[in-house]
């Protein structure tokens, strides 16, 4: 009787591969997210593939999917590279945002019940205790959070939908940002405090304007990197 071949899969290929394939894709978006992949890396299938312990395979549909997204190019010529935000990028990205949360600010301003009230403030305080400790990762996270929740408040399946869509897109922004001015975070901060102060204080006009004035702070600072140097 023959004896039968032994199994040369690695343990998690035994894994159905769209669970591998998730997997590859959600560490390599975070990785490109969060900055360790920075723009301008190039990515190799091998050695992804033993970096994340599987084959080549689930990291192929990984990366074509991230390609899809805007987060690497793959090329013949180059091979796969960490796509940076080119200006069209932002200039696009901060457009869609000031129109979505310009809108949601006006209409929720004067409407928080009060256990989202208390949310926002929670926030607030957690960004300024990040801040006096300079702690950016938490800072950043914070930021994004507060504009998430804000557009979440109004129940809009189609808002919430962008905004998740831009979640990691913001994070980006955020980190060439605070890259950029490293007096940014604080003012970003205090813009925060006014924004939500307004909304409590029940007057749309001003939530809209300062919500546009604060997302265009941010922007002029990527565009113009030398305006703000410190």
């Amino acid at each position: 009787m023959s004896r039968p071949l032994l199994s040369t899969a690695s343990p998690t290929d035994s894994l159905a591969p769209v669970r591998l394939q998730s997997r590859a894709y959600s560490e390599l978006r975070r990785l490109i997210v969060s900055g360790e992949f920075p723009p301008g890396t190039f990515l190799s299938e091998r050695q992804l593939a033993a970096q994340l312990g599987m084959s080549k395979t689930p990291v192929h549909v990984a990366l074509e999917r991230l390609e899809s997204e805007g987060f690497v190019t793959i090329s013949a010529q180059q091979g796969i590279v960490v796509r940076g935000l080119s200006v069209d990028d932002i200039v696009d990205h901060y457009e869609l945002r000031e129109a979505v949360e310009s809108w949601v600010v006006r209409r929720l301003a004067g409407k928080l019940n009060p256990a989202q009230q208390a949310e926002l403030q929670a926030n607030l305080q957690h960004q300024h205790e990040a801040l006096a400790t300079w702690d950016m990762v938490r800072l950043m996270h914070l930021d994004e959070q507060m504009h998430y929740l804000l557009c979440s408040y109004l129940n809009n399946r189609e808002i919430a939908s962008t905004m998740e869509r831009l979640r990691d897109k913001i994070h980006q922004v955020i980190l060439r940002v605070t890259e950029t001015d490293r007096t940014r975070p604080a003012e970003s901060t205090a813009e925060h405090v006014r924004i939500i102060q307004a909304i409590l204080d029940g007057e749309p006009d001003l939530a809209a304007r300062l919500m546009t004035e604060h997302l265009e702070a941010g922007k002029r600072r990527i565009l113009n990197p030398e305006r703000f140097s410190r």
